[in-house]
């Protein structure tokens, strides 16, 4: 008797993908308008042909979980040497993957680096790029991002790598323990005050007081301490952020 065969997921070409990614988008842009600015497009497009893309963008999505995964294992692998490092990972979600493709509407959804991303935590900065250095030279790296040399403008600080693997792109973040508690911090506050300070949204004060604090945190991992002009930036910026980082209920935390 022979062995039943492995279903097989229906293969669909990166413009059907972009194509589906770039529809589900545009619907919500649409949505989103007030009703006398509306383009229609939502009630133009079939109910089908919405859940056929939906379908399409998770398909994509479920793609990145083996490449994921092997890349994962084998940065293990990679930051051994520099003692027990943790290592996690993470599939974006299919509302994420939305969310990204309205933030940047010129983004192709097969081209979209971030899907799978595995992430460790390295003790020092003279680590993360140890460990990068040997990532470039043994592993298929399409793009590096430097964010300690050049900080993102938002003070977001971390060393990215893009490899290819199994034909898929995974993003892996290199951090140190002070970067990765900045970070947090910015994400936690997201929660807590319901505005998306991790997207780049909220006030302004916020923003520049995250800036600060990033600034004060790489002085400090390198050994040095703020200057006067530094701690005052951080005062002011403090004391003007405060009254925005507040729960929704408006209770200090």
């Amino acid at each position: 008797m022979p062995a039943p065969s492995k279903t097989r997921l229906p293969m669909h070409s990166k413009e059907a993908v972009n194509r589906s990614g770039r529809l589900i988008a545009d619907l919500l842009v649409d949505w989103r308008l007030p009703e006398q600015e509306r383009m229609g497009i939502y009630e133009a497009t079939p109910t089908g042909e919405i859940n056929q893309a939906f379908e399409m963008i998770d398909w994509w999505r479920g793609l990145h979980a083996k490449p994921l995964t092997s890349v994962s294992a084998n940065l293990r692998h990679y930051v051994k040497p520099h003692g027990h490092i943790l290592v996690t990972q993470r599939l974006k979600r299919v509302p994420t993957v939305i969310d990204k493709l309205l933030r940047e509407p010129k983004m192709k959804l097969s081209q979209m680096a971030d899907i799978g991303g595995c992430r460790a935590l390295l003790f020092d900065q003279a680590a993360v790029y140890d460990v990068a250095k040997r990532l470039r030279k043994n592993w298929d790296i399409t793009r590096t991002r430097d964010y300690v040399a050049e900080p993102k403008a938002s003070g977001y600080r971390a060393v990215h790598l893009i490899v290819r693997r199994k034909s898929r792109l995974i993003e892996v973040q290199l951090r140190t323990p002070t970067q990765d508690a900045w970070a947090n911090q910015v994400e936690e506050d997201s929660r807590r005050v319901g505005r998306d300070f991790k997207g780049g949204k909220g006030q302004t004060e916020v923003h520049e007081y995250y800036v600060v604090v990033s600034e004060l945190l790489a002085l400090r991992e390198q050994g040095a301490e703020p200057d006067d002009e530094l701690r005052q930036r951080l005062l002011l910026t403090y004391m003007a952020a405060q009254p925005f980082l507040t729960t929704a209920s408006g209770e200090k935390q």
